[in-house]
């Protein structure tokens, strides 16, 4: 059943600048003690790791963390300036921690959403628009935002880090994360619906990367994978954007969900 939903205009600058914005979950440090509680920040911008602007409590639809003793929701996040932020407790090895959004809509004329989509090398959506005589039509979009966090703590093992947690486009590392080192690749898988999705473009990224000047590009292959180099040693971060056609929402025509996945490279 399609769910129906209250149209809402936003300005046409507005909605072009926040389609484009990231959303990473980032910790004050990637490396910390087991057990003790730490702040993480989900923030959003366009200029990693900074935050322009919090999401508010009620946009999430979820937020969890995996630990080597099991999975468990965060509670308590709240807005301290830009960012909302949430206490989480990692555990011993790796620490997983994720948050999602509601969707939400956005509307954008037809040549923002075909520079939008051109610049994201949406090649699929960009040919289905052309195909369906839609070119001139305005943008309709629902989008949802997805964000990972990797933390690292000595001890023993934790949470395996390529348990998929079964959210809607997901980056799954294959390699585990608190061991990477400069010079590395960085070996992910992208699901879709817990499905490998084959043929996304995987961006990745540092500390100043600003709006779409990913350094890396690589798409995945049939499987769903795909390796990022890693030239630098500190915070880094892999991003997707998936759009379908929209299936679930009588206001838009497109659904996308943009997902990250934060890490550290020694």
């Amino acid at each position: 059943m399609r769910l129906r939903f209250p149209t809402v205009a936003v300005t046409l600058l507005a909605a072009c600048s926040l389609s484009a914005h990231d959303t990473w979950l980032v910790p004050q440090k990637f490396r910390v003690p087991a057990g003790q509680p730490v702040p993480v920040a989900l923030n959003t911008s366009e200029a990693f790791p900074t935050s322009e602007a919090a999401a508010q409590p009620d946009r999430i639809a979820s937020f969890e963390v995996v630990t080597d003793t099991g999975r468990a929701p965060v509670t308590g996040y709240r807005v301290e300036g830009k960012s909302l932020v949430a206490e989480v407790t990692p555990g011993y090895g790796t620490t997983i921690v994720a948050a999602a959004t509601k969707p939400r809509f956005i509307l954008l004329k037809p040549e923002q959403f075909s520079e939008y989509i051109t610049a994201e090398r949406l090649e699929t959506i960009v040919a289905a628009r052309k195909a369906r005589g839609e070119d001139g039509k305005d943008g309709r979009e629902r989008y949802s935002k997805i964000a990972k966090l990797a933390l690292c703590s000595a001890g023993r093992d934790g949470a395996e880090p390529w348990e998929p947690l079964g959210l809607r486009v997901e980056i799954v590392p294959l390699v585990e994360p608190c061991g990477l080192r400069q010079g590395d690749e960085f070996e992910v898988e992208v699901l879709f619906g817990g499905k490998p999705l084959a043929d996304v473009w995987v961006t990745g990224g540092y500390e100043g990367v600003h709006g779409h000047e990913y350094p890396v590009w690589v798409k995945t292959d049939s499987e769903g994978q795909a390796k990022i180099p890693l030239d630098r040693k500190g915070a880094w971060f892999v991003r997707v954007l998936h759009m379908v056609p929209s299936t679930e929402f009588e206001d838009a025509d497109w659904q996308s969900w943009f997902s990250t996945l934060t890490f550290e490279v020694q």
